[in-house]
């Protein structure tokens, strides 16, 4: 079944049965994500990191926009 139809028959849910599908998804998100994730001290350095890129003007953040429009892309 392809992506879209998913999200489409997902979408019809109540909303606390899309709650639990995202959920869900999200652990398996989550198991994917390297082991060096697993320390908290890792994760605030790396935000530490992003962050003073972006400041700095090294890096630039995306708006919601952006942010939605490349998920979107990603189930097209």
């Amino acid at each position: 079944m392809a992506t879209q139809e998913l999200f489409a028959q997902a979408a019809r849910l109540p909303s606390e049965e899309r709650r639990f599908l995202a959920e869900i998804i999200w652990e398996t998100v989550d198991a994917d994500l390297p082991a060096q994730w697993d320390n908290d001290s890792t994760i605030a350095t790396e935000v530490e990191r992003r962050f003073e890129a972006f400041k700095a003007g090294r890096e630039r953040g995306l708006s919601h926009d952006e942010v939605f429009a490349a998920a979107k892309a990603l189930v097209a």
